[in-house]
């Protein structure tokens, strides 16, 4: 991080290298879609770059770029007035035959169809604390808010996601 502040393209792509996986995964979460998933991830890495000067320390990297990451991911959902499309799956996951493919391929549009119902907020908590694996602590750093808040955004997230699956 040091090295790509004082202008080292070479430890900046090595930053990308690190966590372009986990900023692609939230970007595609958020918005749904593989190309405008690597649109919102790209345009993620050229604010980050940018803003490199106002990276404090107070959180990890990772924490500070999902938070872009997310950020972008919103606004472009939002600007773009589109729902999530139907499919879950991790990008690039291979079936491993016809008939579980077809389930998995239905309960993930059921799991989108409910995501895209939930609050903004309670949205990011539930796929940074379920789907992305962060523990809360990371999820408040992310998303800019006390620890207890974003317990309980994933917490109503979740029992949401609850109401809307059962």
């Amino acid at each position: 991080m040091a090295r790509s502040r004082r202008g080292d393209r070479a430890a900046f792509s090595e930053l990308v290298r690190r966590h372009q996986a986990a900023v692609y995964r939230v970007c595609y979460r958020v918005l749904g879609d593989p190309e405008d998933a690597r649109d919102a991830a790209q345009e993620a890495f050229v604010r980050c770059f940018t803003k490199l000067g106002s990276f404090e320390g107070r959180s990890s990297f990772k924490t500070w770029m999902l938070r872009l990451a997310i950020n972008v991911s919103l606004n472009e959902r939002k600007s773009r007035g589109r729902p999530l499309p139907p499919e879950l799956r991790e990008p690039g996951e291979e079936p491993s035959g016809p008939e579980e493919d077809l389930m998995r391929k239905e309960a993930a549009e059921r799991v989108h169809r409910a995501l895209r119902l939930l609050q903004p907020n309670h949205r990011a908590a539930v796929v940074l604390r379920d789907l992305e694996g962060m523990s809360h602590a990371e999820v408040a750093e992310t998303l800019g808010v006390p620890e207890a808040t974003a317990r309980s955004w994933a917490y109503r997230g979740r029992l949401r996601l609850k109401e809307l699956l059962t």
